[in-house]
């Protein structure tokens, strides 16, 4: 991906050239845990100063060669005045084009730091189907109440202190020029038996284990064509992660909770794990492989 111009806050923002040098910054790393085109093809940011809109473009045809952008996508927002301004992003999962169908919103209210750059990673994951809503060429909040944003199917407070993000570097976006196959890597996998009161499945020891959830539809990332009866399409969940699993101090693995409540609804189908062993353990820095992936460089 060809890197675009930066601009200070007062104009906002540049796709793909996130921590190129300049410090009061925040690097706004955009992935998502579906396939595009298939699940959507649009993604949208828009940056808000107070009340005043800074920056809206919508990026059409991902996962296609004129693709407008590659996941993970990169933008980085700095400081025309020394940091710590407050800034509100929003970044939605649109389909068809601008004023399309919205599936996943995602909302966070930050302030630009000072004397750094800071990684803001922003997923826009499966478990938040239906959190947005179009309104136009706008996107509206459909599931979290104001001043919240849905993270792993649950609304969360959308405000985060800057100061608690982490220094940005490419590869805690990038994986290093690798990637996670998502396919491959859970081609052996069976169900596990899920414990829905506490929403956890058993690990296993020490070993490290990945997990994936089966989608009931054809959401995620698919082994086969549409119509094959074997097909599954998989999700990926981030390990040690907000919008993934963790693994508590009894060695079960926690799943969010929203994916008994999304499983009660017959929108997921299962929960498999599988040995992190040919396979590194899937985490938010390392993406998942597919056309829509960033080139393979460490930072395109």
């Amino acid at each position: 991906m060809s890197r675009v111009r930066r601009l200070a806050l007062a104009a906002l923002a540049a796709l793909a050239c996130g921590g190129c040098g300049e410090v009061d910054e925040i690097v706004v790393a955009i992935s998502t845990d579906l396939a595009v085109p298939k699940d959507f093809d649009v993604l949208q940011v828009q940056v808000f100063a107070g009340n005043q809109g800074k920056f809206n473009r919508p990026y059409r045809r991902l996962g296609e060669p004129e693709a407008e952008a590659q996941l993970p996508a990169t933008l980085g927002f700095f400081s025309s005045d020394a940091g710590g301004e407050s800034i509100r992003i929003k970044v939605a999962a649109r389909n068809k084009d601008d004023v399309g169908p919205v599936r996943i919103l995602r909302e966070v209210v930050t302030t630009i730091p000072k004397d750094r750059v800071a990684l803001l990673a922003v997923s826009l994951d499966f478990l938040c189907d239906g959190s947005g809503q179009a309104a136009g060429s706008d996107v509206e909040r459909a599931l979290c109440d104001e001043g919240q944003t849905c993270v792993a199917g649950a609304c969360v407070p959308s405000e985060i202190d800057s100061s608690t993000l982490p220094d940005y570097a490419s590869r805690d976006v990038y994986g290093g020029g690798e990637c996670f196959d998502v396919t491959a890597c859970f081609a052996d996998a069976t169900p596990a038996e899920v414990d829905t009161a506490g929403c956890s499945i058993a690990g296993d020891g020490a070993a490290l284990r990945n997990v994936a959830l089966e989608t009931a539809g054809d959401d995620g990332i698919c082994d086969g064509d549409e119509g094959d009866e074997d097909r599954r399409c998989l999700v990926a969940l981030n390990a040690d992660s907000d919008n993934g699993f963790r693994v508590g101090d009894d060695g079960r693995i926690q799943l969010p909770p929203a994916v008994c409540d999304q499983m009660a609804q017959k929108k997921i189908a299962a929960v498999l794990t599988a040995p992190a062993t040919s396979c590194a353990q899937k985490t938010a820095g390392l993406p998942t492989c597919g056309p829509w992936l960033a080139s393979g460089s460490e930072e395109p």
